[in-house]
């Protein structure tokens, strides 16, 4: 088997993020502070409205499925902005709104900027380490490569999102205005415009995430910090590999989704009785997080492993030289007289 194969790089992308432990478990435990932050507010906005409210055990306790609405209608402090998503989806109210967001709607927007500038950086310090030829499992090592790329970093973060969020409003939502799905005759036809409409998306986004990944791999190869020059080499590298990249992409990210798919039809409830249930589902589920950490940063590692093995494999194998022939003296003895 071949060492620049799929499953020889997806083996060792898995193989470079444990030897990086420590930097997984720090960036769970920021991943963890996040997720207080945003439920935090939410929960304690959420009691101070009930407990103002006298059927507040029967809005909380009861079988009524239209508590939700109701309260959301009644109490938009806590949940206001949530209707202006669908806005925001469709393409339309994105001017002047998306920032403008306020209660759990608005403090996703903040912590998810916060939390895209947190893995920007870690991505950094990664790259770094899956480039060295050691020390890649040092924490302080990785610190010190988050520091070293963090302006480059978050550049490439930046273009990511940037990237990810044109195409999405002008590869799928402006195709749309391409043609009206009532003038359609078939039913079916709407629907396979819009399957092959997400289907362009996906490709562009794709392809935008794997050359941002690769321009980070490259960055910590060369431990060059020139965003421009790692984007370019990413771009370079990607031409003549990109169907062995796209199944890559397609593989980790399926890997990535697999738990949190199970987690979703599997995970039980907690009817807030028994601690010790309520720890062990917390607990799964900060695995299933780990997981999905691990699954992105082995992607960079197999980006890195790659592109390494392709270096190797270039550089020309010098040729022997052959030592030069040693004359051998024959010595002659005078004969005995």
């Amino acid at each position: 088997m071949r060492r620049d194969s799929v499953v020889i790089l997806f083996a060792r992308g898995f193989a470079s993020a444990a030897a990086a432990w420590k930097a997984l478990l720090l960036v769970l435990i920021l991943n963890v502070l996040l997720a207080c932050t945003l439920s935090a507010p939410f929960s304690a906005s959420l009691h101070e409205a009930l407990d103002r409210n006298p059927q507040h055990e029967t809005l909380v306790q009861g079988p009524d499925a239209t508590f939700w609405s109701h309260f959301s209608r009644k109490h938009p402090d806590v949940t206001h902005g949530l209707e202006t998503w669908d806005d925001l989806l469709d393409g339309t109210g994105v001017k002047g709104r998306f920032f403008s967001l306020s209660g759990v709607a608005g403090s996703a927007v903040s912590l998810g900027l916060l939390a895209a500038l947190i893995a920007a950086l870690a991505s950094g310090g990664f790259a770094g380490r899956f480039g060295a030829d050691r020390d890649r499992g040092s924490l302080a090592a990785f610190s010190n490569d988050a520091g070293r790329f963090a302006f480059s970093s978050l550049v490439l973060g930046a273009f990511s999102i940037a990237g990810i969020v044109a195409a999405y409003r002008y590869v799928f939502v402006a195709t749309g205005d391409l043609y009206e799905a009532t003038e359609l005759r078939y039913e079916w036809e709407a629907i396979a415009f819009s399957l092959l409409r997400l289907l362009a998306f996906l490709l562009v986004a794709g392809f935008i995430r794997l050359l941002v990944l690769y321009a980070r791999a490259s960055m910590g190869i060369s431990r060059n910090g020139n965003p421009a020059l790692a984007l370019a080499s990413g771009f370079g590298f990607l031409s003549r590999r990109l169907g062995r990249a796209m199944v890559l992409e397609v593989l980790f990210g399926s890997v990535a989704l697999l738990p949190l798919i199970a987690w979703t039809l599997l995970a039980p409830s907690w009817d807030g009785t028994d601690p010790a249930r309520l720890a062990l589902l917390v607990a799964v589920g900060q695995l299933v997080v780990l997981f999905r950490i691990t699954a992105r940063v082995a992607h960079l590692g197999a980006a890195s492993a790659f592109m390494r093995r392709v270096a190797e494999a270039a550089r020309p194998v010098p040729e022997k030289i052959e030592p030069p022939l040693q004359s051998k003296s024959v010595l002659v003895s005078d004969p005995v007289a």
